[in-house]
């Protein structure tokens, strides 16, 4: 499967209209540095530098881990993850959902390169589909939890995930393969050069799930570029360019899977997507910097659903979901230092958002066929600000403030942090804030049970916690969290309609620890338990205890090694053959052994599941199997 002609000219398209947005910046004499790249700022949930606010615990995976553990695809490595719980039904060709500390996936927000990507078109509500992004493709991920609506937003009341994508330096390149023994394969390529004094990378990536799962395939194509400059001494700018184009198939989640399923059509999907971001950073004194960031997106996705028989729940009609989702940011952030590098730091900003979305999809009931088509569109204008610092004696303190309006309604959202550098010998911190999303299109438009007058769902959550570092040697954190999610989006059977009333409260507790053994080797710990209380009864697919371990070795040297155990608790599981299904306690056992020559190549074993465990994320889907992937890469 190729990404088509159309696509290519739709990512064509994106490069001309960025490149005519900003002649001045295209046509201007580049600097002599051809490798200069934005400098990312790794800290997610504020606009100001880490030493100027309180943001408590957050998890990193940068390049050299990603090298070391080389995931089969992002749902793998999301699952290894401190307080992240995946569930996908089906195997590759099911639908992924991320739970952050428990709360529903579509409550996260998911940003790569600039461009935010959840779609509120699809049936989740907003949640970002995972498979429409290549593990080979990720070069960082950031992830933070708790309420971030004072800083990104709507849609961000359960936290950030971030990812920054790989490309080839200029004048370097690379290209990757790997075959697994489940049939899957995938490929890679990038090239880096330079234009003038334009650095140019081009990335492309193909992969093909495998048949780990009986009826689940996914294949997947991709293809990006990046352009990136100075403008003198003051001015940087980073352009990136994206295209997906995914066919899944897979039993329907409710339907049984291949254990139980009567009726043995499979759910196909074919989606696409398309989109960009330019990001141009400007340093104006040594007190004032400023941001500005353009982005694009478009996603599409044609789903078709089979019907389900009655079982122990009532079947499920055969359906279509046609969606067309796009979506434009503009942003536009101020950074202003007060003083020194200790005195307060404020930042503001404005930003613009427009939003388009229609289905034409129908639903087929035998003897007739309703239409299942809407189309909906808003505009959000936001401004922002968030003042800290650290105010003596050790104290670091910051506020922040943004005002989101909305079809003539604006939502308040707000955060504050405390921090002390020395507690107990260590760095004792707190945060509160609250946080809204807004309705989906999905749930608002659909003629069958959308309703246009949905309120925004709302979070108010808090965080304090403790870290400390021993001797360089040992590390521990300790966090308590609590969040409440007000005025859900719930389907009233009587009234047939949604409306806005559930209430999930999540209470819980994060516990790190990292060990430095040796020059060589580390192992980190992790354990999260939340208690989750819903208004409408135990909440599905989501385990309310995580843990594992996590061993490198990194000598100086050609060798490494990455070994991962994750405990996952029971977890509710249903379908419509089954009724309500407790799947049991699980661990996860993976392993990669990787080789990395000083010539510029590396290669790779890596052993997924080694216990062979079998669990299920939807009752009658049995989990992917004992699996050996073996791959290289050529670097030159």
């Amino acid at each position: 499967m190729t990404i088509s002609i159309a696509s290519l000219c739709r990512l064509s398209g994106a490069a001309f209209i960025a490149f005519g947005c900003c002649p001045v910046l295209l046509a201007a004499e580049a600097s002599d540095d051809e490798d200069t790249i934005l400098e990312e700022v790794h800290v997610l949930g504020t606009w100001l530098p880490e030493t100027r606010a309180a943001e408590g615990q957050q998890v990193s995976v940068d390049a050299e881990a990603l090298r070391r553990s080389q995931p089969a695809d992002p749902e793998q490595l999301l699952a290894r993850l401190p307080g992240v719980s995946v569930s996908r039904a089906g195997g590759a060709g099911g639908v992924s959902e991320v739970f952050l500390r428990g709360a529903e996936s579509n409550f996260t927000a998911v940003v790569v390169d600039g461009m935010r990507l959840n779609d509120p078109a699809n049936t989740r509500g907003g949640a970002f589909d995972f498979s429409t992004l290549a593990s080979s493709e990720i070069e960082r991920i950031d992830i933070a939890t708790g309420a971030m609506s004072a800083v990104y937003g709507p849609d961000a009341m359960a936290g950030v995930i971030r990812v920054e994508t790989r490309f080839a330096d200029a004048g370097e390149g690379w290209v990757d393969a790997e075959l697994g023994t489940d049939h899957g394969w995938r490929a890679g390529a990038s090239l880096g050069g330079a234009v003038g004094g334009t650095g140019v990378a081009l990335r492309a990536t193909r992969e093909e799930a495998g048949d780990a799962v009986e009826g689940a395939s996914l294949d997947l194509t991709t293809l990006a570029a990046r352009l990136n400059g100075t403008l003198g001494a003051a001015i940087d700018w980073r352009l990136v360019l994206r295209a997906a184009d995914r066919q899944r198939t897979s039993f329907p989640e409710v339907s049984g899977g291949p254990e139980y399923a009567v009726l043995r059509e499979l759910e196909t999907g074919d989606g696409q997507e398309f989109g960009g971001s330019l990001r141009v950073n400007t340093e104006h004194s040594d007190l004032w910097s400023s941001e500005w960031l353009a982005s694009w997106s478009q996603i599409e996705d044609d789903i078709k659903t089979p019907a389900v028989a009655p079982g122990v729940l009532d079947g499920q009609p055969a359906f279509t979901s046609d969606t067309d989702y796009r979506r434009g940011e503009l942003r536009w952030v101020n950074r202003l230092a007060l003083g020194d590098a200790n005195a307060p730091a404020l930042a503001l900003g404005l930003a613009f958002i427009d939003e388009d979305g229609s289905d034409d999809g129908v639903v087929d009931l035998g003897p007739v066929v309703l239409p299942n088509g809407w189309t909906l569109d808003r505009e959000t204008l936001s401004a922002f600000a968030e003042l800290g610092g650290r105010w003596g004696n050790g104290w670091t303190a910051n506020v922040a403030v943004r005002g989101d309006h909305t079809e003539g309604d604006t939502k308040v959202s707000g955060k504050i942090g405390l921090g002390h550098d020395n507690v107990v010998g260590g760095q004792a911190w707190v945060r509160a804030a609250n946080g809204f999303k807004l309705p989906s299109f999905f749930a608002l438009g659909n003629p069958l049970y959308g309703n246009p007058d949905l309120e925004p769902e709302t979070v108010r959550s808090i965080e304090a916690g403790w870290d400390r570092d021993i001797n360089d040697t040992f590390s521990i954190g300790l966090a308590l969290f609590a969040s409440r999610y007000q005025d859900l989006v719930d389907f009233d059977f009587e009234n047939f309609t949604n409306v806005n009333r559930g209430e999930i409260d999540i209470r819980g507790i994060e516990l790190r620890g990292s060990w430095q053994i040796s020059p060589d080797w580390r192992l980190d710990a992790d354990l999260v338990n939340a208690d989750i209380d819903s208004d409408d009864g135990p909440l599905r697919r989501r385990p309310e205890t995580t843990g594992g371990l996590g061993l490198a070795w990194a000598p100086d040297g050609p060798w490494s090694l990455a070994a991962s155990a994750r405990y996952v608790g029971e977890r509710l599981i249903t379908s419509i053959p089954t009724g309500d299904v407790t799947d049991d306690t699980y661990w996860l056992l993976d392993g990669t052994l990787r080789y990395g020559s000083t010539d510029g190549w590396s290669a790779w074993a890596a052993l997924d599941n080694a216990l062979d465990e079998d669990w299920q994320d939807a009752p009658g889907f049995p989990a992917p199997g004992r699996r050996l992937r073996v791959g290289v890469e050529l670097g030159f």
